[in-house]
């Protein structure tokens, strides 16, 4: 992976994790934030397959969302709990 790709990479999970720590703080209850979570994650994943041409950025961009599921994923549960 180079530098462009790492950068690109660092900035998506930073503004994915941005998003969902801005959701996690608003005044909404548990069940609606994950709601807009999920649906933000969604919209964000639909307008990086429309926007990015390079199949290699792709893959990146998918790579990079998958990981933020995940996080995300831990984060709910862990909140749950």
């Amino acid at each position: 992976m180079n530098r462009s790709e790492k950068t690109l990479l660092s900035f998506l999970v930073g503004a994915a994790a941005g998003l969902a720590a801005g959701f996690l703080f608003a005044p909404a209850t548990g069940k609606k934030t994950r709601t807009k979570i999920s649906n933000k994650a969604n919209e964000l994943k639909e307008d990086l397959k429309e926007n990015i041409d390079s199949e290699k950025l792709r893959g990146l961009a998918n790579s990079a969302l998958t990981e933020v599921e995940k996080y995300g994923q831990k984060f709910t549960e862990a909140l749950k709990n």
